[in-house]
């Protein structure tokens, strides 16, 4: 009889710290919309990892300018947020491969996109942007982000309508997209893909299942292709624990744009500068409307929309509502005042300048 009650005892108080340790999980995970409420729009401890992606298509339609986004948005990361390197994977265009993938700026030639992203000297780990390598990238992470862990998703270069649209030609306004009729009263599309390196495509549901295997604490999407808007209704059916942001350059049935005076796409360039609080020649660009150092998801979309020039209508949809205001990154890339700007070697021929051109072009 002793012993029965000496079983029970134990099993009490097991249940009775099973219940408490549920209780501090379920405490913990409230208390992320709670900061929000409260105007912190710091991002919550843990760590961020970032994938960026520049799938390019083909050497004929990677326009440079896509390696100018992912340059911009990956020194922004290094240099003003201190993200590690193994923190960010990069998949642009066939990656390390020394063959000529890109098509420089103004139709001059083709060139291979360079693997020093951020100007430090040291090639930047770069991964052919091919279905086989973005799968295997969000399998990895699926086992390394933790419930305290942050995962930011950029995405740019070429996305096309499907599955029965006509054959893409470079945009005679140097969009290098498509050009094909996108008219504003269509209320909506079959579908659309994302073209990846050789020819492959990717649709919104197969990037959602990829996307799909990993569960951090938030998650926040930058799309930056023709008809991103076509994506955020597979991406916004995700589950992070805490929250997710979803942005996208344009509607489902728009193209997307560069910029007319800077080798760029032009939403996601303007949306870069609000996070940075910098152009990308490090110039300083008010982005921080509420004037507390920090700039929220909402602000950067806020900023990005007010200085886009184009004929695109981006978007913003945040889990829970209001999420958007109060997530940032933080700003521990900053020292003494002084956010750090990457400097470049010239004597390096494979180092683009910050706007994207060759160092030693004159």
């Amino acid at each position: 009889m002793q012993s029965f009650a000496v079983i029970m005892y134990l099993y009490i108080m097991e249940t009775m710290r099973y219940l408490l340790l549920l209780a501090l999980i379920v405490g913990a995970q409230a208390s992320l919309p709670a900061m929000i409420a409260d105007g912190d729009a710091r991002a919550p401890s843990g760590e961020t990892y970032a994938v960026i992606v520049s799938g390019g298509r083909s050497k004929m339609f990677n326009h440079e300018r896509y390696w100018n986004d992912c340059a911009f948005l990956y020194r922004t990361l290094r240099q003003d947020f201190n993200v590690p390197k193994d923190h960010i994977t990069l998949l642009i265009a066939d990656g390390d491969n020394p063959a000529a993938d890109m098509l420089r700026d103004g139709a001059m030639g083709f060139a291979s996109s360079p693997t020093d992203l951020d100007g430090d000297g040291q090639p930047d780990l770069t991964l052919a942007a091919t279905r086989q390598n973005l799968d295997a990238a969000f399998r990895r992470l699926s086992t390394t982000l933790t419930v305290n862990d942050h995962l930011f998703i950029f995405i740019t270069d070429h996305g096309e309508k499907s599955p029965s649209s006509p054959t893409p030609n470079p945009s005679p306004e140097g969009r290098g997209a498509v050009t094909m009729e996108a008219s504003p009263s269509e209320g909506g599309l079959v579908g659309a893909c994302l073209w990846l390196w050789g020819e492959e495509q990717l649709s919104p549901d197969e990037l959602a299942a990829m996307v799909g295997q990993c569960h951090p604490a938030t998650m926040n999407i930058l799309l930056g292709q023709c008809y991103a808007g076509a994506f955020v209704a597979e991406l916004d059916k995700l589950n992070s624990l805490q929250g997710r942001i979803i942005t996208a350059a344009c509607a489902a049935n728009q193209l997307s744009w560069s910029c007319k005076e800077r080798p760029y796409d032009e939403f996601v360039y303007h949306w870069t500068c609000a996070i940075a609080q910098h152009d990308e020649q490090g110039r300083p660009v008010n982005s921080d409307r509420d004037g507390n150092g920090l700039v929220s998801m909402q602000e950067a979309f806020d900023y990005a929309c007010q200085h886009d020039r184009r004929p695109e209508t981006p978007s913003i949809t945040s889990v829970p509502d209001g999420f958007a205001d109060g997530w940032s990154f933080s700003g521990i890339g900053i020292e003494n005042g002084i956010r750090q700007v990457s400097s470049i070697n010239p004597q390096n021929s494979n180092v683009y300048d910050l706007q994207g051109r060759k160092a030693n072009k004159q």
